[in-house]
């Protein structure tokens, strides 16, 4: 069965298919090219896209996480995964969009009601207005040309960021079309963090194939190599009671 989904910032429906318990999301491109952009099994409770588990790896080799804020490209896909696996979770999502939120409690049963329809700079005003706190922020932000806005690339924006989080805070960035086209404007939001966090940090390939697709991952309390952080999941896995998620680890390479 699949369902369609118009949104405003897309030129064709949101596809959202239910084919024996997973759910697969799509979208059809400006190049009428069929993408995939989020599969998840809800019997398993395992993800199939890559950019999801590797942006989501870091809490399994460093903490669980109890407040997480994920601003905005299709931002239920990480708070599925949140919810099934880790228990009393508070996630608050951020979209510009309101048919996102509208697919994440029709087609993904998401729990969460802290939904924030608005631009994403204007959403971090307001959480630093209300005094918002949290140890998890993911950003996963680029437009419908697979490229992030410019309005990404200001250190303003990083500065605001710090403001809402706590003591034991997380950043993870998810970074779509990585190639020297895009390089360039990577290094300069990298600059940025590293002039306002000065943590430790690691680059996470999502794809070992391609290495397309980039997660950067900062302020863990060490630099992992590949096998440290394989190593780490299996034993947080055992430790802490979470489903097992063979695709957590699958193809996973630490950029040096």
């Amino acid at each position: 069965m699949t369902n369609y989904y118009k949104s405003k910032f897309y030129d064709f429906p949101i596809e959202v298919d239910n084919i024996w318990w997973e759910l697969i999301l799509t979208i059809t491109d400006t190049l009428w090219r069929k993408v995939i952009y989020s599969w998840y099994d809800i019997i398993s409770k395992q993800s199939n896209s890559n950019y999801i588990t590797k942006c989501i790896l870091w809490w399994l080799i460093e903490q669980i996480p109890k407040n997480v804020l994920i601003i905005w490209f299709w931002w239920w896909a990480y708070c599925k995964y949140l919810e099934d696996h880790i228990s009393n979770i508070n996630v608050t999502g951020v979209d510009i969009d309101e048919v996102m939120f509208d697919i994440s409690k029709k087609e993904f049963w998401i729990k969460s009601n802290n939904l924030m329809v608005m631009d994403w700079e204007n959403a971090i005003k307001e959480l630093i207005i209300n005094r918002k706190e949290y140890d998890f922020i993911l950003i996963d932000v680029y437009w419908n040309n697979w490229n992030i806005p410019e309005n990404f690339n200001k250190k303003l924006i990083y500065e605001n960021i710090k403001k809402i989080l706590d003591k034991n805070w997380t950043l993870a960035i998810n970074f779509a079309n990585y190639n020297w086209l895009n390089i360039w404007k990577y290094n300069k939001i990298h600059h940025f963090l590293k002039t306002i966090f000065w943590e430790n940090f690691i680059h996470i390939l999502s794809d070992k194939e391609t290495k397309w697709n980039v997660s950067w991952i900062y302020n863990l309390k060490k630099k992992y190599n590949s096998e440290e952080v394989n190593l780490s999941y299996l034993q947080k896995v055992k430790n802490w009671s979470i489903l097992y998620d063979s695709n957590m680890i699958k193809n996973t390479i630490i950029k040096d």
